[in-house]
């Protein structure tokens, strides 16, 4: 039963590890709802191990005291959140890497479980790289017969990934793996010349991503490879021929690939830095000054980052796109300075497995070792994600994140080949207490993913009967009957039974009095959120209701996100409801018009909501007048288009 457990729970891991990057990159509901199931399934069978395993012994190196004080940290710091949804959706992915951390530490420590990883690894990062290859070269706008989407990516490749920049981060992972492998390890010459070749088309896939980022710190973190190598007296060769190819590649890249050279040289336009970044960074400062010990919440950057924006900035960033500030920002000092804590005793522990190969029995120089191609691989890759992640969010996208979970989980491991000190026999009492705190996850776990699940079943059957206005509420109200605080679903619901009051319908102010209902909701839900009071002025205008409780509505969307385009337009439109045009003109010009065409990262909700809004007819003549300078508006040409269904 052991050691059918054992091989089962290394299935499970080689799957997650394939299965997530391959599946949009984890960050498809469905899929990362698979990745979520397959970990507790590997946690249930470590539970097993627990108790039939003679004797059972745990590996807990001292990076196990950071995880756990993480997890810890996160259980009580989630739930005390405004947005109770945000929260609990970063508490799950932070049980459900602490989980997968563990049970890779415990139980991929025989002799070839590493090995079958790092197989696992450089076969789908071969393939996605081809794949990105393939997109580049032809201009292919599809992921697994998909449409991409966002527009903006297509002519990059971004493999299996929907953002390019996360997948020059995968491939900055298992590129370092692959040379390592190639140059120390014991495999034959065959397999070497296989691992070269996934290795040199893994670099080329990272170029194809056209990711900056990405680029430059898989650059850095191969130079320092090959550094490594110098110092090492049997490799030194090996070395100078790979930072050669490096070179050559580099070089072919600039020279002819003239999108290398565009994308670098977008960073500074008119002696400017340009990048939106830059805003997100600002704003998340901000919010950490709010509360530098604890931080403004998990997950909380994203609802209250409207707050702080710049009208140069529309999109909704979601991550700070820098993983050190976003943990500042959302966890606070106590969060990075336990994630710092983990990061050192890593490192300690590596340094100490550094240790064993340097002896004269063991020199890293003297043999070809496996284990020694791994933990430099490893070890690179790591650094590799460290330095991306100062422009990136990857820790948040789940396929980056379970691979580096892996490989670190698999490096702490190492250091059971350094000392015997770090195996523990926890006793009896011991294996009740992690039974305890196993089956809990479980539990937590299984139940989170089981009503995602339902909601986003439901919420499909709404979205393939969209035409079928009753068959798409009812859907819609058993998956925010499965999930009741996802605010977002509630706004969805709202706005497709306002999308219902605009047709030429007997029944628009009973759907118009709905979506509102729905939006209140929403707004009850996330009190940060702007779109959603815009909702519920608009139902007011549109059934009639009083000019003084929907100006309200409009003012409070204005607090929430004073700089948004599309809620000044719509601020506008309501001015000329109430017959101010001097404020109309004003509020679609100024806040607007002249922004919307500005503005230098436009989200694609935000290109949705404006050519929704520019459809309308009311916006249309308002629009033009402003724009050909008639003044004033004349109301008897904007009046038939004020109450009514259209």
């Amino acid at each position: 039963m052991d050691t059918f457990c054992a091989r089962s729970i290394l299935l499970i891991v080689l799957f997650i590890l394939a299965w997530t990057p391959l599946a949009y990159g984890g960050m498809d509901p469905y899929a990362f709802l698979v990745m979520q199931g397959a970990t507790v399934l590997a946690l249930v069978l470590w539970m097993v191990r627990l108790w039939v395993q003679r004797p059972f012994r745990l590996l807990w190196p001292p990076m196990c005291w950071a995880v756990l004080a993480f997890l810890l940290y996160a259980l009580p710091r989630c739930r005390l959140v405004p947005v109770e949804y945000a929260g609990r959706q970063e508490l799950i992915q932070v049980l459900l890497y602490g989980t997968l951390f563990l049970v890779v530490l415990n139980n991929l420590n025989r002799k070839n479980s590493a090995t079958w990883v790092i197989v696992t690894l450089i076969a789908v990062g071969f393939v996605t790289a081809m794949f990105a290859i393939y997109q580049f070269a032809s201009g292919y706008p599809m992921i697994w017969g998909f449409k991409r989407i966002f527009p903006q990516y297509v002519g990059r490749g971004s493999g299996t990934f929907i953002d390019p920049d996360h997948l020059a981060c995968f491939l900055g992972m298992t590129v370092s793996l692959a040379l390592s492998f190639t140059v120390i390890s014991r495999f034959s010459a065959t397999i070497k010349v296989l691992l070269a070749y996934s290795a040199v088309t893994m670099l080329v896939g990272i170029v194809v991503t056209l990711s900056r980022g990405g680029i430059l710190a898989t650059v850095t973190g191969l130079v320092l490879f090959c550094g490594l190598l110098l110092a090492q007296r049997d490799f030194w060769k090996s070395a100078l021929v790979m930072l050669c190819v490096l070179a050559g590649l580099g070089m072919f890249a600039l020279s002819q690939f003239e999108s290398v050279q565009k994308r670098f040289n977008e960073v500074v336009k008119n002696d400017k830095v340009s990048d939106g970044r830059q805003y997100y960074w600002a704003a998340a400062w901000q919010l950490t000054k709010r509360d530098p010990i604890w931080g403004v919440g998990p997950g909380h950057f994203d609802v209250e980052f409207p707050a702080l924006r710049a009208w140069e900035v529309q999109s909704r960033p979601e991550f700070v796109h820098n993983e050190y500030l976003n943990m500042l920002c959302e966890w606070g000092a106590v969060g990075i300075s336990i994630v710092s804590a983990g990061c050192i005793l890593l490192l300690w522990g590596i340094y100490q497995v550094w240790q064993t190969f340097r002896k004269p029995s063991n020199e890293l120089g003297s043999r070809f070792s496996d284990r020694s191609a791994f933990v430099v691989g490893g070890t690179i890759g790591i650094v590799i994600l460290m330095l991306h992640s100062i422009v990136e969010f990857n820790m948040h996208i789940a396929g980056v994140a379970v691979t580096a979970i892996t490989l670190v989980a698999l490096l702490a491991a190492q250091t059971r080949f350094a000392t015997e000190q770090y195996w523990k026999n926890p006793g009896r009492i011991g294996k009740i207490l992690l039974t305890v705190a196993a089956a809990a996850a479980v539990g937590f776990l299984s139940m989170q993913g089981l009503h995602k699940g339902t909601e986003e079943y439901w919420l499909g059957r709404a979205r393939a009967a969209r035409n079928q206005p009753e068959q798409v509420i009812a859907f819609a109200t058993k998956a925010l009957e499965a999930e009741p605080m996802d605010w977002e679903a509630s706004y969805k619901m709202g706005d497709y039974l306002w999308s219902l009051s605009l047709l030429d319908r007997s029944d628009y102010l009973d759907r118009a009095k709905q979506a509102m209902t729905w939006y209140a909701k929403a707004m009850q839900l996330d009190p940060f959120d702007a779109y959603a009071p815009v909702a519920c002025g608009k139902c007011l205008d549109r059934i009639g209701g009083s000019p003084e409780e929907s100006t309200r509505y409009f003012v409070k969307a204005l607090q929430n996100d004073p700089h948004n385009t599309y809620i000044a337009m719509e601020l506008g439109r309501h001015c000329i409801e109430l017959g101010e045009l001097a404020a109309a003109r004003r509020w679609m010009w100024d806040g607007g018009l002249k922004w919307s065409s500005e503005s230098t990262d436009v989200d694609v909700g935000e290109i949705q909501q404006l050519d929704r809004l520019m459809a309308d007819p009311l916006y249309t003549v308002a629009a033009d007048m402003i724009r050909t300078n008639k003044s004033p508006l004349l109301q008897q040409e904007i009046a038939p288009l004020l109450k009514g269904p259209k």
